[in-house]
């Protein structure tokens, strides 16, 4: 072979890698064409973070507003819509990884719920002209004004969170259905990087305007959202999916469908140690809500300063997912995954360790270590928040990535309701060992490194259960029936 054969074939080989990186499925891009496809979804995902910013930092403030009590607001803010999302969207993910049509299995729910989502937003905006209404024509006055607008609002609430189950599926899943796996996450930082600049416009732009031009907002954010997504339903396209698989037990009907779910995501442990993991992620969520207890009342660092560490940290680690992100496609989210979780554990020792010394260092000490407790964590952090959702997208089946999405989204829940309660717990028992109540605090590091060794321990299984399996991506049930289940 010349030396001009050589270099064709060489240049020929190098083309052909390129085009199977820019293929998934029957899709196939361009270079040109993949930019548009990731303009088209990250705009996208702008409005749609824009549009669920809106509706739970406003609407507690309309039902202040009125007088109604604080356990309406959590009923109607946050119990109903988690509740429904538990209830329904295990089985609209089952049923949309099964669907087929000429648009694809994800458009059509898509297209079909984003105008009733809308159409529930913009009468949240209209509850008040419309409480008064239905108070004077249909209540009659034998109905209060409050109490008809609160529950107007709770209605057009459940609306909204209903059909946002559909939206919001949908939508997540369809990433995994057109964009090709080998910039998957890097779409993925930078989807990450859009939602948090919505969420920082929202809060620098329209926050201040929120009682006063409630409803300018929300029909403002509505239609804008509507626009979007007719466009996105319109430009972006699936392409063709084989034929869904049978049912485990080759029937049909919602009994079928119930021990189907159940059999295929839950009797492998490949899964449940996936499953687990997110569950530990959720049990050092709850540490959240009294971490800045921690940093200030324990720990007696300025709010102030801890404000503007958080506002510093938060820009740095936008700064820092996309290369996180180019790591995990270049040696696969896993692997990226399980190394910022162990690195998560090391750091969660000093923390501990920075915690129980903390009464014997002055406030300057205090406050230096906790600038450089932040800048420790920082790439760590980077590095988890890049790889976690593509590892999911990588592992869980591609033709059933909803149901598997939707089981882990259930056991994670689980993992927050149980960790919300017991962690809470765990801090009042702590106030046993010393008389300083706020002391309690130093052992929320202990609770954080106790799920986030769970964590490493969990992601090192499924590491080990991957490297049995071949290595290979979107593993399906089937395969694993082959080997050991539970």
């Amino acid at each position: 072979m010349t030396e001009a054969a050589r270099e064709d074939a060489k240049a020929s080989s190098v083309a052909s890698e390129e085009d199977g990186r820019l293929t998934i499925g029957t899709l196939r891009y361009t270079k040109a064409g993949l930019l548009v496809l990731f303009l088209y979804l990250l705009w996208g995902d702008f409005c749609f973070t824009l549009m669920e910013t809106v509706v739970p930092s406003i609407l507690p403030l309309k039902f202040n507003s009125i007088g109604a009590p604080n356990w309406a607001v959590g009923l109607a803010v946050v119990t109903i819509p988690n509740a429904l999302s538990m209830a329904i969207n295990p089985w609209f993910s089952f049923k949309s990884d099964r669907f087929r049509s000429k648009w694809g299995r994800r458009i059509p729910f898509l297209a079909g719920a984003t105008p009733l989502l809308v159409f529930s937003l913009i009468l949240l905006g209209f509850v008040e002209p419309l409480g008064r209404w239905v108070s004077a024509k249909v209540a009659g006055g034998v109905v209060s004004e409050t109490t008809v607008l609160m529950l107007l609002m709770t209605f057009f609430m459940i609306s909204f969170s209903f059909f946002n189950i559909f939206v919001s599926t949908s939508y997540y899943c369809l990433f995994n259905d057109v964009v090709p796996r080998a910039y998957l996450t890097r779409f993925m930082s930078l989807f990450r990087m859009v939602g948090l600049g919505a969420n920082a416009a929202y809060n620098f732009f329209l926050l201040q305007y929120a009682n006063s031009h409630m409803r300018e907002i929300f029909v403002g954010s509505g239609l804008l959202y509507l626009i979007t997504f007719a466009v996105v339903c319109w430009k972006v396209r699936e392409g063709s999916y084989p034929p869904p698989p049978p049912n485990v037990d080759h029937q049909t009907g919602a009994l079928s469908s119930i021990r189907t779910y159940l059999r295929e995501c839950f009797t492998h442990r490949f899964y449940w140690f996936l499953f687990l993991s997110s569950a530990c992620v959720a049990m050092t969520w709850v540490t959240g809500t009294y971490s800045l207890l921690y940093q200030t009342k324990y720990l007696g660092v300025d709010i102030g300063f801890v404000g503007k560490v958080s506002a510093a940290s938060g820009i740095l680690g936008i700064l820092l997912l996309y290369p996180a992100a180019s790591l995990a496609d270049r040696i696969h989210p896993l692997r990226v995954l399980l190394l910022a979780a162990i690195l998560q554990t090391g750091i969660g020792t000093l923390s501990i360790a920075y915690a129980m010394t903390r009464p014997l260092m002055s406030i300057e000490t205090v406050t230096t270590i906790f600038l450089i407790m932040t800048v420790l964590w920082l790439p760590v952090t980077a590095l988890y928040g890049a790889a976690e959702l593509p590892a999911f997208m990588r592992l869980f089946p591609l033709d059933r990535y909803a149901q598997f999405g939707s089981a882990n989204a259930l056991i994670r829940s689980l993992g927050l309701i149980v960790g919300g309660v017991t962690c809470g717990a765990f801090l009042d028992f702590a106030k046993k060992f010393h008389p300083v109540p706020e002391y309690a605090f130093r052992f929320l590091p202990v609770w954080t490194f106790v799920f986030q060794a769970g964590i490493a321990v969990f992601l090192l299984l499924v590491y080990r259960e991957w490297k049995r399996l071949g290595m290979r991506d979107n593993i399906a049930p089937e395969s694993l029936a082959r080997h050991h289940s539970l």
